[in-house]
């Protein structure tokens, strides 16, 4: 509990005080390019080399293509880690989740990972990806685990971006060196299809409104550390009454189990802020109402008298009032 609560009031000072994420565009379909345009800032303290995971099934013509919208030529490869995803990585992992028609029996998706700086959040670019969104990214990437990474993702022709998910995340844990979890990656995997399947399946309903609704839902399940399916339910009730949005019991349902492993994975609300600041700062309002019931009842008068004074000048004396309190052994 103490943990949490202290992970919360972190997760204050981003909100007064935010860190800088630049907001992704949403890609579209048919054949034309979307981009996020990334800042540059803070590049120049990551030297590594950039990492790139190309579909094994690119013929030359399709590799060049992909190479040229990453703004990068055959000879530039060296300059780069690469590795190959093929159609097996892709139905190994992505089979349990989609139609393996859907992923189909070629791998094309190609990813560009470079990390940045700590803080510097998740950003993501799409180009000719017609299916999974930018958000959609963003979110199974903060999931699985991927911090302060610039993502470009680009298919030779319009195709779903499915699979790509696959290149990214070996793309970082070559570059970073650390496994992620199987566990959160199966849960990012649920996530992005869940959202797929909600946006597809409400017709009528605006595509970005679907995903605030899940945002929405993940910013309330990781602030008040739900994991309780009713209490999920009461959230996702709110957030439909809040976006104006019906969903059946199916897909309810769907959601809360998916809610259900992210709330297993104990994300940090600092952590949401701080890699999808652009998503999830809008919800700021849930961590903080959710810090003051976690104040109540637990910390003195005293300590949530500096701590609401704390807001207004820097948290100085908040900070030093909850060291001392929990070193206190209270």
């Amino acid at each position: 509990m103490k943990k949490k609560i202290l992970a919360t009031l972190m997760a204050l000072s981003l909100l007064i005080f935010p860190i800088t994420v630049a907001a992704s565009e949403t890609p579209v379909s048919d054949n034309t390019d979307t981009s996020s345009e990334s800042s540059a800032t803070g590049n120049a303290e990551n030297d590594s080399k950039p990492f790139l995971a190309l579909g094994k099934d690119l013929n030359d013509e399709q590799l060049e293509y992909v190479l040229t919208e990453m703004g990068i030529s055959k000879s530039d490869l060296e300059n780069y880690t690469v590795v190959y995803i093929t159609n097996d990585m892709e139905h190994q992992m992505l089979d349990s989740y989609i139609d393996p028609s859907v992923i189909g029996s070629y791998s094309l998706s190609s990813v560009m990972v470079k990390k940045n700086v700590k803080g510097y959040g998740i950003r993501v670019t799409t180009r000719n990806i017609n299916y999974c969104t930018v958000s959609m990214y963003q979110n199974a990437l903060l999931t699985a685990g991927v911090e302060d990474a610039d993502v470009l993702v680009v298919g030779p022709f319009p195709i779903s971006g499915t699979a790509a998910l696959v290149g990214a995340w070996k793309a970082y844990e070559e570059m970073s060196g650390e496994k992620l979890s199987e566990e959160a990656k199966t849960a990012a995997l649920a996530e992005m299809i869940t959202t797929g399947e909600l946006t597809d399946g409400l017709e009528g309903v605006d595509k970005e409104k679907v995903q605030e609704l899940i945002d929405y839902v993940k910013a309330e399940v990781i602030a008040q550390g739900l994991s309780d399916p009713d209490d999920i339910k009461d959230i996702i009730a709110k957030a439909e009454e809040k976006f104006g949005i019906t969903l059946t019991e199916e897909q309810i349902n769907s959601l809360i189990e998916v809610m259900k492993m992210i709330a297993n994975l104990d994300i940090d609300p600092q952590k949401l802020l701080e890699q999808a600041g652009d998503l999830y700062n809008k919800y700021g309002d849930t961590v903080l109402s959710e810090a003051k019931k976690a104040l109540d009842g637990i910390i003195t008068d005293e300590v949530k008298a500096s701590f609401w004074e704390g807001l207004k000048n820097f948290f100085a004396s908040l900070f030093k009032s909850i060291a001392d309190y929990f070193s206190s052994g209270n």
